[in-house]
């Protein structure tokens, strides 16, 4: 959905709730938000600082004496809300959870009580107010705190003092569904889609996530939030404004928001991924435009042990909306120009071990691999290296060199001061090559690589860097400063190989076509 000035421009359904029993997805399909739920808590706790009853700088020690009792003076609300707290503790990563598995089961409910006692002693990685890490324990404190301020049960509190007020009839907590939400499915880009539930219980995300919601609901709180409908306009900006460098790109971090730059305009947003679910909510404030993509269609939850990733194509399609808003050109989209060629059938050599058929039925063209061997056309790497002569091009190889040899020595020469403090370090460097070595054990032996995209933006240019291994494709990006220093870092995706063998080939200009079946 997207809607400008609290009026619908575009609304459409695709696909199915549930493919196994041919339930169509529609306006009133209830979604699993995973991850924005968090622009809610922080909604919530927002609210509560606007009428007095706590603020965004008390101390977390405030709400409970001695917690994380390391190093914590200045730990506050605030850090927990733009992730910066520091701590160690984050139950996404399933270690966290094992640690304490034999205490709590999370195959079971636990109250927010026995959350915040479980992992009570976690300790600091860095000084509150530092270092951004993306963390969910944050927001399961917060909505600790929201409890212990109010009264109340926390989806309580935020169904009468947010969800109400902002007209949300049609959002629910996980524990208290009505029977119209979808399935989730994993398998993008396979020929094995097939649907899956959350390993935990909704109950160990509390304020992270657990929430269901529609794009309906979904942009009318955003319009509630942007036009402070439940808080001051003062108090709005006083928040927006309170932003934190993530080093990924131009990427900041509000309380409760990601904050882009998209053509000179604000771009406030938020993304969530589960088992079986994508979403991405945001909102350009100068516009007064809502956009709301939610999907119950991702890839294979077992490849995300490698990164925390985008798990489908909820921020591509978002960027793409953008770009047309904008008048901007998408220039994937395949527009098809004439017809099918049928003198190209026949086969394709291309290397020693790799073929290619062409073949042509009812006027289209199928590509196939599964006929002259055992490879799937995306076993093969179909991204171009861009024509780049630049210094920082020369480092970002330097770059990939580093990586698949382990050896990062003097590679901080090419990065800002900052990113030499906060992770072109000897530390932030081991932890770069062990996670090197995480998507080795995973997806095996790498292959090649390639640098594939190159953004100029005003004060950075991204480059994308794709690594090419046996069962799956992982994309980095780094992104220069003028100066040609390296100023951020970050895991794109991890991507598992496609098993698609057949593909339909489309003419889309003289001599290109756009592959069918391209499900990355």
């Amino acid at each position: 959905m997207i809607a400008q000035n609290g009026k619908i421009i575009f609304q459409q359904s695709y696909g199915f709730a549930d493919k196994g029993r041919n339930i169509k997805n529609d306006s009133n399909t209830l979604f699993n938000l995973a991850s924005v739920a968090k622009t809610m808590t922080a909604t919530a706790i927002i609210k509560l600082h606007d009428e007095g009853k706590l603020s965004l700088y008390d101390r977390v020690v405030k709400y409970i004496p001695g917690f994380v009792d390391d190093k914590t003076d200045s730990l506050t609300i605030i850090n927990l809300l733009n992730h910066t707290s520091g701590m160690v503790t984050n139950p996404s990563n399933r270690e966290d959870i094992k640690k304490e598995v034999s205490v709590l089961s999370d195959k079971e409910p636990v109250t927010l009580e026995q959350m915040i006692s479980q992992f009570r002693e976690t300790k600091l990685k860095s000084k509150p107010g530092t270092t951004f890490e993306y963390n969910n324990y944050g927001y399961i404190f917060l909505a600790y705190i929201i409890e212990k301020v109010s009264g109340m049960d926390f989806f309580n509190y935020l169904n009468s003092t947010v969800l109400s007020k902002a007209g949300m009839t049609h959002t629910f907590s996980q524990l208290n569904l009505p029977g119209t939400e979808a399935t989730g499915h994993i398998g993008i880009g396979t020929d094995n889609i097939h649907p899956v539930k959350s390993q935990e219980h909704p109950s160990w995300y509390t304020g992270a996530a657990g929430i269901y919601s529609t794009a309906g609901d979904l942009c009318r709180f955003l319009q509630s939030v942007f036009s402070h409908q439940l808080f001051s306009e003062r108090t709005l900006k006083f928040t927006l404004d309170s932003s934190v460098v993530t080093h990924r790109g131009n990427i900041l971090w509000t309380p409760g928001w990601q904050k882009n730059e998209v053509d000179g305009q604000d771009w406030y947003s938020h993304g969530g991924s589960i088992e079986g679910f994508s979403a991405r909510i945001g909102y350009i404030p100068r516009e007064n435009i809502s956009i709301v993509i939610l999907s119950n269609l991702v890839k294979d939850y077992k490849h995300d042990e490698m990164s925390s990733v985008n798990f489908s194509f909820v921020d591509e399609i978002a960027e793409n909306i953008l770009k047309i808003l904008h008048d901007q050109t998408v220039p994937y989209i395949p527009v098809p120009k004439g017809k099918a060629d049928e003198k190209l059938i026949g086969n394709y050599k291309l290397d020693d071990t790799h073929f290619l058929n062409i073949s042509f039925q009812n006027d289209s063209l199928f590509l196939n691999t599964e006929i002259n061997s055992n490879f799937t056309l995306f076993d093969y790497s179909l991204n171009k290296e861009i024509n780049d002569t630049s210094g920082n091009y020369r480092i970002c190889k330097i770059f990939t060199s580093s990586l698949v040899s382990n050896n990062f020595d003097g590679f901080e020469k090419y990065a800002t001061e900052e990113m030499q403090k906060d992770f072109f370090n000897e530390k932030g460097m081991t932890e770069l090559i062990n996670f090197w070595q995480r998507i080795l054990s995973k997806a095996g032996k790498y292959l090649s690589s390639n640098i594939c995209d190159k953004i100029v933006k005003q004060g950075h240019t991204d480059y994308s860097l794709i690594y090419h291994f046996e069962e799956a494709e992982v994309t980095m990006q780094l992104s220069f400063n003028d100066n040609g220093l390296i100023n951020g870092f970050y895991i794109l995706k991890v991507i598992p190989k496609c098993h698609v063998y057949t593909v339909n080939l489309i003419p889309t200009g003289k001599d290109e076509y756009f592959v069918d079946g391209y499900k990355y």
